[in-house]
């Protein structure tokens, strides 16, 4: 029979083995003990940033801990967030791996694509078979893109903000220009016939965002075949079917289905390798590529748009320096032009390109954490001094907090654009920190088309409308994982340009 001082001992113990496992080792002997904690329960607990991201405050409640802990802080037992080049250089551009999140959150019928993947080496596998025609030498010599960009500016977007014009109606740029992403998007991967024309059936286009809006936190199952994934697959499964007949779409302007058809055949080349059913690994990857094309040209373009609406002195500028692109995009599609500048010609305009990389910066269509897993390693990993961390640790940075690293870009919560024409030897850090695409092997793969795309719209839109602001409530964003205006609209009025 065990007596009472054998049960005093052994509750002793095992208040001991407690104490040193939740108190000692934590916060004392961890190899993460002496980096700063984000709060004081951040040794033992993740329970305070879990309680942030429950509220959507995460993006701006790490910004401030690290504006008073310097470049690395603890966020939870197990996680760290890192905002400094040194980290960039490490975590993104190292050997380290992404954390479970992207699988629960990216992958679409129950079928990964290269967001989803966790592990380098398949992702790497995947991106080599796309990467050539979305590389910014392949999309700026690209007849198929350049015809669709004719088109969805002749007969889409420049007779709609024409109309608005001429009847002087207030317009919401986010869902409008959230359209034209999708509408570009959709006609590079599957063929201008067989893409969207959302910018031209906008009350649809609010039901699909609507159901989009939903799905985004749905999990894997329960979004399984819902609307979004089978619009998507219809769309994949129309374009195999032109595929095999090798029929014309619908109308009389076509264009090659530019990504359907190299996947397609990249995954036919290697089958044998991969066990992924082909029809739903193709979908799967393209549905991440839709998403993404119409969220993040919606978002930049609306939030250039009021800066520049904010900024009319700036705003004529731009105008000035847009109206020496030959051919001139003054009247483009209403005067019977339809001849668009080299898309290379667009890109070297640097009051433009200012204009847009300081919206990024400062409107970042994606602000959130982006995390990694620390590698297994003898002798851990080193950040900012502290060694030996070890492997299986989350680990982060921002856009957020990156571009809002004082000493590269000063006065960082204003709006500036000039910062990028003035930069000096600035500029090389500059560039380094400019993150709303990711950086390293994981970087966005589409970051090319959307800066050729938005540069081409605002080009479009500047050459020939002034905007004003009529309605700016609920413009700050919600730093979501996609960050959108909280309030989901910009209403500006389109005015035609003073010659």
């Amino acid at each position: 029979m065990i007596s009472f001082v054998h049960l005093l001992l052994a509750l002793a113990f095992f208040l001991i083995y407690l104490a040193y496992r939740h108190i000692i080792s934590p916060f004392f002997l961890s190899p993460l003990s002496s980096i700063p904690n984000a709060h004081p329960t951040a040794p033992l607990s993740s329970r305070w940033i879990d309680r942030k991201r429950s509220k959507g405050t995460e993006v701006l409640a790490i910004y401030a801990q690290h504006q008073k802990h310097g470049p690395i802080v603890r966020l939870g037992p197990r996680e760290l967030s890192v905002n400094s080049l040194q980290g960039l250089r490490i975590i993104y551009t190292g050997a380290f791996e992404k954390d479970a999140f992207y699988n629960d959150v990216f992958v679409n019928f129950n079928v990964e694509n290269m967001v989803g993947m966790l592990h380098n080496a398949p992702h790497a596998h995947q991106k080599r078979m796309l990467s050539k025609i979305y590389s910014k030498s392949f999309l700026q010599q690209s007849a198929d893109l350049n015809s669709i960009s004719r088109h969805i500016l002749s007969e889409r977007l420049m007779p709609i903000l024409k109309k608005s014009s001429d009847s002087q109606e207030v317009v919401n740029v986010l869902p409008l220009f959230q359209a034209i992403g999708m509408d570009f998007t959709s006609s590079f991967l599957f063929g201008l016939g067989r893409g969207t024309k959302y910018s031209l059936k906008i009350p649809k286009w609010m039901v699909w965002l609507e159901e989009y809006e939903r799905f985004k936190y749905m999990s894997r199952d329960d979004r399984y075949m819902g609307f979004i994934e089978r619009w998507c697959l219809e769309l994949c499964e129309r374009a195999e079917v032109s595929r095999e007949d090798d029929t014309p779409p619908e109308g009389s302007l076509s264009t090659n289905a530019v990504v359907y058809e190299q996947l397609h055949q990249s995954l036919a080349a290697q089958k044998c390798e991969d066990n992924r059913p082909s029809n739903l690994a193709i979908a799967s990857e393209l549905l991440d590529h839709l998403v993404a094309g119409h969220e993040t040209t919606g978002i930049t373009v609306t939030y250039m748009m009021w800066e520049l609406s904010r900024n009319l002195e700036l705003q004529a500028e731009l105008r000035r320096e847009l109206l020496h692109l030959c051919p001139s995009l003054e009247n483009f599609g209403t005067d019977g032009a339809k001849s668009l500048p080299s898309p290379s010609a667009i890109d070297a305009l640097p009051l433009l390109d200012a204009v847009v990389r300081e919206t990024l910066r400062l409107h970042s269509p994606a602000p959130a954490q982006l995390p990694r897993v620390t590698p297994e390693t003898k002798n851990g990993t080193s950040l900012h001094g502290h060694n030996q961390i070890p492997g299986g640790v989350k680990i982060s940075s921002t856009a957020y907090s990156l571009h809002r690293i004082s000493e590269v870009f000063p006065n960082p919560l204003e709006w500036l654009p000039q910062r990028w024409l003035d930069a000096g030897e600035r500029i090389h850090d500059m560039r380094r920190l400019f993150w709303p695409f990711g950086s390293g092997g994981r970087m966005c793969l589409g970051s090319n088309f959307a800066l050729q795309e938005i540069k081409l719209v605002v080009a479009a839109v500047y050459s020939n409308y002034a905007t004003t602001i009529i309605d700016d409530e609920g413009i700050e964003q919600d730093y979501a994982f996609i960050s959108l205006p909280r309030g989901r609209k910009l209403m500006l009025k389109f005015t035609p340009a003073v010659k």
